[in-house]
């Protein structure tokens, strides 16, 4: 029987798998919710995962019996080894999902819950900033997005903090998508109600409004390109010479649906980076960037890096991966 592999790429909000052939053809994606085990618990979470794999077989026209290779899985709040533990322990006490693989291996986690932004050195090694959680931190990222827009017009309402804008659109927006009437109905939404993946989804609806112009849109996604270069800028004096020095200069892979929103934040992120490639500490040292998307889900990195570990063979034309989208070069003067 030709081997199958598996890949999950686990998130807060969406999750993903991917099966594929040894030689590197997707078999088949499925898609569902959080499988992140902080916020839903490991059981869920490794349910959801089961689920998942169930139906991409089913997708692929495989026998739901049929054996993966391994799954390899790039888990959402995966980091910590306790916690690695205790999602190994309960995949091999005989839920549905230890049958999905072969006995040996019959998993193999990879644990990268990354930061906000990692530096990551050709010999594997890597320093990160940020991905804290949304309560510590997150900044950039679409509840980070979603909450300053809903922060901007509670303290334009008390005459807190005067607005960079009219919020009358964000205002609108937000008891449309919330589907309230007033402040007060919000805050079920903010306490007992809360759900952060649908808090963040309320950045889709301030995307939609940059687009159409809206200055306080665009503003918060401004101030999202700053906070999300300074990411950069924190890791950047641990970069080696040979990841600024190639043709792209700093290589940046952006990962989330918020760089789909890549116009309007472009003024705050190339603004910070401008200061930082003129300053002493930079200048003649860091010479440009480049931001490239991924083409494929960061399932297939699990997949790929569960080959590995075990020794498998996976083809992968790993360059059709990332695609490079913007792309900057500083002045020689810089």
């Amino acid at each position: 029987m030709a081997l199958v592999f598996g890949g999950v790429e686990g998130g807060g909000t969406h999750s993903k798998v991917v099966l594929l052939s040894a030689d590197g053809k997707i078999l088949a994606e499925t898609e569902g919710p959080s499988t992140n085990h902080w916020l839903v618990g490991v059981d869920k979470c490794v349910d959801t995962i089961n689920d998942m794999v169930q139906k991409a077989k089913m997708e692929a026209g495989l026998d739901p019996n049929t054996p993966l290779c391994l799954l390899g899985l790039s888990l959402s709040g995966g980091e910590q080894k306790s916690a690695i533990g205790k999602l190994i322990a309960e995949i091999s006490s005989g839920s549905p999902l230890s049958a999905s693989t072969t006995s040996s291996p019959q998993m193999l986690l990879v644990p990268w819950q990354l930061p906000a932004i990692t530096l990551v050195h050709p010999d594997g090694s890597h320093v990160g900033c940020g991905g804290w959680g949304h309560m510590m931190g997150d900044e950039g990222g679409a509840f980070w997005i979603s909450h300053l827009a809903v922060k901007t017009v509670f303290d334009a309402k008390d005459n807190l903090v005067a607005p960079p804008h009219d919020v009358t659109h964000v205002r609108k927006a937000m008891y449309e998508y919330f589907q309230v009437s007033d402040l007060l109905g919000m805050l079920p939404h903010l306490y007992t109600n809360f759900q952060k993946s649908h808090f963040a989804g309320f950045c889709k609806k301030l995307a939609e409004g940059a687009k159409a112009g809206d200055a306080l849109c665009q503003h918060v996604f401004t101030q999202a390109g700053r906070v999300l270069a300074k990411h950069v800028e924190a890791v950047l004096p641990a970069a080696k010479e040979p990841l600024l020095n190639g043709d792209l200069g700093l290589p940046i892979l952006c990962v989330g649906s918020v760089w789909k929103s890549w116009e309007p934040m472009k003024p705050g992120f190339t603004e910070v980076l401008d200061k930082v490639a003129s300053s002493d500490k930079f200048k003649g040292r860091f010479h440009g960037y480049s931001l490239l998307s991924l083409q494929q889900s960061s399932a297939l990195g699990g997949a790929s890096l569960g080959a590995q570990g075990i020794g498998a063979a996976l083809t992968l034309d790993y360059k059709a991966n990332a695609k490079v989208f913007y792309q900057h070069t500083f002045n020689s003067s810089q």
